[in-house]
């Protein structure tokens, strides 16, 4: 079965190599992997947290869900680093054998250069009294006779000198090349030890899939168990979450109108000053590299419509991204901006909208707000902290973005939320 989930997930790696080749290349590749493994191991300090407190939830669930794709994505990544390094291997296989065939084309060119220099000399020496330079010219019969055998000289020294210097241009070229060979030859071993590496990284990853997959059958027959207790809180947390859409709404609708009337203008859309106009320009130039609004953080429920991960049959709709993070996180601004309205919800903890021009940022489930209304705050500046429930010791913030009055999916607006 191991082996069997192996071969699954590097045929889906090699499968995936081609588009992903002519997106990125080894650098972006093994930025990803770092990304992941930061993830994987966040979620494994609160998984282990909630194993300690012995918390059996669908927020545990979720979490062990988002570690196990995770886990995946690292599989995957691992399958695309042995298919470079496959690929690299071949390559550097053929350069090794196209530069020994110049090694020995090279060699072979020196040699003949070599003896041909050999009898050239050998030539001159035995015949260093007849060729004597002054006799040979002025033995000359005639001014032209003695012109072209001081040219025949001249020709035959420059002649000797061009052999020389082919001798060492060719000794320089076969330098070059055997200190190439030697060069792909440490690039050869390296790649094979990359790949060696990969795949037995592969295999450690795949033995601790097959673990937390096993976890997540055990948990999610548990919950299972408990589906009257689940619906309860589901429709507790459905209404919580109505009342704070409701009055994000409200606050949305009456910034509109506030700001309509101080234009005087009749339109759908929120008039804006060229200030704001600005300000929201530059969040629409933002979209996908704005930062998390927690400094450590994983997204656990996603925008828009959702199964249930355990409850059969039943969907539920989030309006933001939910991002479970640890005890006491800071939460802060995504983007500059004004803080437009502060939230409190009993059973909901506080939540912050923050306007940008014509778009809106709420930040919920904060135990404390350290901004007040009409506060200018910068990028990453702190509005407050996350809430923890005091009973099952989880931290879960959520992050809804909002153009005028139309909901927006914050994981296309963060920074690698994918």
């Amino acid at each position: 079965m191991r082996q069997y989930s192996v071969f699954v997930f590097f045929l889906l790696a090699i499968c995936s190599f081609n588009s992903f080749s002519q997106s990125g290349d080894k650098e972006a590749l093994q930025d990803k992997k770092a990304k992941i493994q930061k993830e994987i191991k966040l979620t494994n300090t609160l998984l282990q947290k909630a194993k300690k407190e012995k918390n059996q939830s669908v927020t545990t669930l979720n979490t062990l869900n988002k570690q196990i794709q995770s886990r995946k994505d690292i599989i995957q990544t691992l399958g695309l680093e042995v298919k470079m390094a496959s690929i690299q291997i071949g390559n550097l296989k053929q350069q090794i054998q196209e530069t020994q065939q110049s090694i020995v084309t090279q060699q072979e060119l020196l040699d003949t250069l070599k003896r041909e220099y050999a009898l050239m000399i050998r030539h001159a020496y035995f015949n260093r009294n007849t060729y004597d330079r002054l006799a040979f010219v002025f033995s000359s019969q005639s001014y032209n006779q003695a012109f072209k055998r001081l040219r025949y000289l001249q020709e035959y020294s420059r002649f000797r000198q061009k052999q020389v210097d082919e001798i060492k241009l060719a000794e320089q070229k076969l330098s070059d090349e055997l200190l190439a060979l030697k060069r792909q030859k440490v690039l050869l071993i390296v790649a094979k030890n990359e790949k060696t590496q990969s795949l037995e990284s592969s295999q450690i990853e795949v033995g601790i899939l097959d673990s937390e997959q096993s976890s997540q059958k055990n948990l999610l027959s548990k919950l299972r168990k408990k589906e009257k207790q689940l619906k309860k809180e589901l429709q507790s947390k459905q209404r919580l979450a109505k009342e704070l859409d409701k009055q994000i709404r409200k606050i949305i609708e009456e910034e509109i109108r506030l700001a309509k009337a101080k234009a005087s203008k009749e339109s759908d859309v929120l008039a804006l000053t060229p200030e704001e106009q600005e300000l929201a320009d530059n969040f629409t130039s933002n979209k996908g590299k704005l930062p998390w609004p927690v400094e450590r953080g994983v997204i656990i429920e996603r925008f828009g419509v959702q199964a249930h991960p355990v409850l059969r049959g039943i969907e539920t709709f989030n309006n933001g991204v939910k991002i479970t993070t640890e005890q006491g996180a800071l939460i802060r601004a995504v983007f500059e901006g004004t803080v437009s309205r502060i939230i409190d919800i009993p059973g909901a903890g506080k939540a912050v909208i923050l306007s940008h021009g014509d778009y809106f940022s709420v930040y919920s489930n904060l135990l404390e707000v350290s901004v007040k209304r009409g506060q200018s705050v910068l990028l990453k500046e702190k509005i407050g902290t996350v809430l923890t429930k005091t009973n099952t010791k989880e931290s879960i913030t959520e992050l809804q973005i909002w153009k005028g009055s139309e909901k927006m999916d914050p994981s296309s607006w963060l920074f690698q939320a994918y």
